[in-house]
């Protein structure tokens, strides 16, 4: 009996002992002291089988009373399922006298069964007759567990290496250890994000396995739980309750439906093993007793753990086993899906397996190219060299890399990159090559592209760089205010740490640092240099650009007075030259060194600067010009209005007394007083028209009204309305053609323009009376071009530009009256309306004067007269 069985109770000295039944006084206290000392549990029993005698480890063992053990009282403590094949063969050795030998489990006091091996003997008389049996009860309950732990670990071993399916392996698994192990069983799996997955349950009760999901969906785990399967498969730490009370039923449940679940399941004992393998816990194994009643002990604990250390790496094995699958199948996709050649061979090179890839590069089959012919498709220049490099490869057990050319399946050699890779056992030995061909021919063509591409990103870089230079100098502001955007464009496109731009003065000669962007440009700006000191000084001297790629390594001599930032190791100096005059120089500082491409578009920036500094200055010296100009042509117009107005007066007074003279003394003096009369009054006259057609010119652009949608054929009716006296005089007509249309302008400058063209057009005409036709037709962006054609006297085309300058006459005022203003008026009225005027003309047929004005808005046109 093991230590911590119950201490055995006194011998009960009342017992007769079998000597005592034969009469040998001395052989019955050997043989009690010899039973009551051996570590089994001794009886005897009569020749029928009575049992008689029991020493006082049946008693402490059992538990069971003298009384109640003798007879058939030894029945009571055996387990029911082994008594039946006990009995029956100790009725087979009762009737053939034979040694009875039997396994049977046998109650402890306790309640706990344990494996007993029973043995008897006959003791016979000098006859052979029987005169009683004896007997011994051996404990083998622990070899018999550990007998029975092996096969059962065997087999579920065996099971769990069937299959490389672990979910289909859990699950037989789990079926045996139902009832073997426990009455349930449950089978969980980690999953990335710290949650368990049941991957399979047995049961001897199935309406339990129903009842137990159902707790498992109405009440799940959580990651951060402290207990059961999920905290076991967390921490790698087993979990075990050899007697489950309900109290631990209380403080485990959530409430009170949750208890009532858990009491229906009728839990009697639990524990909870990790699947942990190679230092990895990957789930969890649970197993409880209910319906048996049994209770776990540490040894099945043990067993347990061995059997889920074996269903672990069963799992690990097939989780492996999967990726080396997939291994292997994305090893062979990427050969089939890459661009290159993809081969394996042998130690020494020889080809031993097929390569489609190869295949393709090539063209030859499998056939021409295993082992050793796949040199047929190297360029005999080659394969020498290759060969060699190959063999050095091989001694030295590094990776094979050598470039030669390849002949491709249609029948020219390309270059290729062959590289492979030794793969090496673990003794260093190579195994196998693994190796691919690239195609230098598509790579070259791909990185001839690439560098287009960046020559052409760098083009758009530089052209943008261009534009925005461009475009900083053509907005508005002072030269130093443009020259500032163009540094900042330098450092932003260029990405070079300063620019600035020295500018030469044209009174003291000397280059000014104006404007500066970068690092340092608001530091304090240097002193003016003179031309041929420092090397700003001699770049504006020489007139050629300096490029320093590394002012490390330039000598101090070439660098003093440069002031670069720290850090900065390059520098660029580019003169800004016009013709033959300096405008100044471009200097920038980087901290790489400049590249090509930005040496090469300094230069183009250096120049458009240049051209935007001189035209700049010469759009600021014609502005100042215009300023001059416009306040002169002000002064001058209202110099023109004040004194054609203020000569008004005075020349009404002589036109009146002259008048009144030649009125009074007409025919009373001589002819030549009647003559210088006429000639005065007809001098006060022109000077009267004169001063109004002066007053007329200047107002045009001072007494201007707003501009309005104007339908073209009111002003030309009002025109006509003021010439009637004229028309009817000439007999001449004013016919339209077409309908004209309607534009923005002031209406009643309009009126003055067709009333000078329509009136010039009846005072020039020939013999027959005068006609003249007005026509419009669009003029794309300018609006609409207007024409008035007449069939008079013509102009020859010296004259074209000279007819619209005031005071510029063709004819004497003695054959055609007129102060020689009204084309210059009409001038006047269509630049104020942004349009142009111009006349088409021959001498003896007329001329046709035209003239642009803008077209109204869509929304203001109305319909067309």
């Amino acid at each position: 009996m093991k230590a911590t069985e119950p201490r055995l109770p006194e011998m009960d000295i009342s017992t007769p002992l079998p000597g005592e039944l034969m009469g040998e006084g001395a052989a019955s206290e050997t043989f009690r002291l010899l039973a009551e000392t051996i570590p089994q549990m001794v009886w005897t029993t009569r020749p029928d089988g009575y049992f008689d005698f029991y020493n006082q480890r049946w008693y402490g063992y059992t538990g069971l009373t003298p009384g109640e053990s003798h007879g058939e009282g030894w029945q009571g403590p055996f387990h029911p399922d082994d008594l039946p094949e006990a009995l029956r063969r100790w009725q087979h050795s009762l009737r053939t006298g034979e040694t009875y030998e039997a396994e049977y489990r046998c109650r402890r006091r306790d309640g706990v069964y344990r494996w007993f091996l029973g043995r008897a003997s006959p003791v016979r008389d000098g006859t052979g007759r029987i005169l009683r049996w004896f007997g011994t009860c051996t404990d083998i309950d622990d070899q018999k567990r550990a007998t029975e732990s092996m096969r059962f670990l065997a087999e579920a071993s065996s099971l769990l290496s069937s299959a490389l399916d672990p979910e289909v392996t859990l699950e037989a698994l789990a079926q045996l250890v139902v009832p073997r192990l426990a009455d349930w069983c449950s089978i969980e799996l980690s999953q990335p994000d710290g949650t368990l997955r049941q991957v399979s349950v047995a049961h001897v009760d199935p309406a339990k396995v129903r009842l137990a999901q159902e707790m498992r969906r109405r009440y799940p785990s959580s990651p951060q739980d402290t207990q059961g399967a999920i905290h076991v498969a967390r921490t790698g730490i087993p979990e075990f309750a050899p007697e489950v009370t309900d109290e631990m039923l209380v403080a485990g449940a959530r409430d009170a439906e949750h208890l009532r679940l858990l009491r229906e399941l009728g839990l009697r004992s639990a524990m909870s093993v990790p699947l942990t393998a190679r230092g990895r816990t990957l789930g969890a194994m649970v197993l409880v007793n209910a319906e048996s009643h049994r209770l776990f002990t540490f040894e099945d604990l043990a067993l347990a753990g061995q059997l889920a250390a074996r269903a672990a790496l069963a799992v690990d094995n097939a989780q492996f086993y999967e990726e080396a699958l997939l291994a292997e199948q994305r090893f062979r996709s990427l050969i089939a899906a890459t661009a290159q050649a993809v081969w394996v061979t042998a130690p020494d090179g020889t080809v031993m397996e097929d390569s489609v890839s190869w295949r393709a590069l090539t063209g030859q089959t499998y056939e021409e190219w295993r082992g050793s012919g796949w040199l047929d498709a190297v360029h005999p220049d080659d394969r020498e060299r290759i060969g060699v490099v190959w063999r050095e490869c091989m001694t030295q057990r590094r990776i094979y890399e050598v470039e030669y050319l390849i002949r491709r399946p249609d029948g020219r050699y390309t270059p290729t990159l062959a590289r492979a890779v030794p793969v090496l056992r673990p003794d260093g030995t190579i195994r196998e090559w693994i190796g691919t061909h690239t195609d230098l021919e598509a790579q070259r063509e791909a990185e001839a592209a690439a560098r287009r591409h960046e020559a052409e990103a760098a083009a758009r870089r530089h052209e943008a760089l261009r534009a925005d230079i461009s475009a900083a100098l053509a907005q508005p502001g002072s030269s130093l205010q443009v020259l500032q955007g163009a540094c900042e464009a330098l450092v932003r496109h260029l990405g070079v740490a300063r620019a600035r731009v020295w500018l030469q003065d044209r009174e003291d000669a000397l280059l000014h640092p104006r404007v500066s962007a970068g690092q340092g440009a608001v530091q304090e700006e240097p002193a003016p240099l003179a031309l041929g000191h420092t090397p700003i000084g001699r770049i504006a001297q020489s007139r050629k650009p300096w490029v320093v790629h590394d002012v490390r390594h330039a000598s101090s001599l070439e660098l003093a007075g440069l002031s670069l930032p720290q850090e900065k190791v390059s520098f660029a100096g580019y003169p800004l030259v016009l013709g033959e005059q300096l405008i100044g120089v471009l200097a920038l500082s980087s901290t790489q060194p400049l590249s090509r491409d930005i040496v090469d578009v300094l230069a183009a920036v250096a120049e458009i600067i240049t051209q935007g500094v001189e035209r700049r200055r010469a759009e600021e010296a014609l502005r100042l010009h215009a300023q001059e100009l416009a306040r002169s042509n002000e002064e001058l117009q209202q110099f023109a209005y004040v004194a054609s107005h203020d000569l008004q007066e005075p020349l009404r007074m002589v036109a009146s007394y002259t008048q009144l003279i030649g009125r009074r003394y007409r025919g009373k003096l001589d002819a030549d007083a009647d003559e210088f009369i006429r000639y005065a009054v007809d001098g006060v006259n022109r000077m009267q028209r004169l001063i109004q057609d002066l007053l007329a010119y200047s107002r045009v652009g001072t007494r201007g009204r707003e501009f309005k949608p104007c339908e073209m054929l009111q002003p030309l009716e009002r025109a006509q309305e003021n010439l009637r006296a004229m028309l009817q005089e000439t007999g001449g007509a004013v016919e339209v053609e077409g309908r004209l249309p309607t534009v923005l302008a002031d209406e009643s400058q309009l009126v003055q323009l067709f009333q000078n063209l329509v009136g010039n057009a009846l005072k020039f005409h020939g013999p027959t009376p005068p006609r003249v036709v007005v026509r419009a037709e669009p003029q794309g962006a300018e609006g609409w071009r207007f024409t008035v054609k007449d069939n008079g006297l013509g102009i020859d085309a010296q004259y074209f530009e000279r007819i619209f300058i005031i005071f510029q006459r063709l004819h004497g005022r003695e054959e055609y009256p007129g102060t020689g203003i009204g084309l210059a008026i009409c001038k006047k009225i269509v630049e104020r309306h942004g349009g142009r005027i111009g006349v088409e003309s021959r001498p003896g047929e007329g001329s046709t004067f035209w003239f642009t004005l803008p077209a109204a808005p869509p929304s203001s046109q109305g319909s067309p007269s």
